[in-house]
């Protein structure tokens, strides 16, 4: 019988929840670039800490007034995928929920979270894994597509 000296104890994961909204225009979607350009990001974002009983779709409206602007006017449709970010250097993670919805109108006017947008028509565009943060992302990202055209 073998005897471990230092077992592995599991316990369960920590994660922040955000709420993406992925924004349909006709044949495109609006992606943002994270504030370095290198990335695609959505509108949206984190609960905040006072925000326990606060209707989701009331702080997605929250997290979308704050990035893109409070003209912005949209339809809120259902959760479509979800995926995982690491951020091993401030050693937190996050969940992120990805909601459906149809732009309906309103200029967007870009917070300083993130450094520019584009529309973008998924059967025109072959995305490429490093223009997300990770893989999962990436997959979640091109499976939702897949299935959708």
């Amino acid at each position: 019988m073998e005897i471990y000296n230092s077992p592995t104890e599991r316990v369960h994961a920590l994660y922040y929840v955000s709420m993406k909204v992925l924004l349909k225009k006709g044949d495109v979607f609006l992606f943002l670039m994270d504030a370095v350009g290198k990335y695609f990001d959505l509108p949206g974002g984190r609960i905040d800490n006072v925000e326990y009983i606060t209707p989701l779709t009331e702080i997605i409206a929250r997290e979308v007034s704050e990035e893109l602007g409070e003209e912005i006017k949209y339809k809120l449709g259902k959760s479509v995928f979800q995926f995982r970010r690491h951020f091993e250097d401030q050693r937190w993670h996050v969940f992120l929920i990805v909601y459906e919805a149809e732009y309906v109108s309103g200029e967007i006017k870009l917070s300083a979270e993130h450094g520019g947008f584009q529309w973008i028509n998924p059967r025109k565009t072959n995305f490429k894994e490093e223009q997300f943060f990770n893989k999962e992302e990436y997959l979640a990202f091109k499976m939702y597509f897949k299935n959708m055209i």
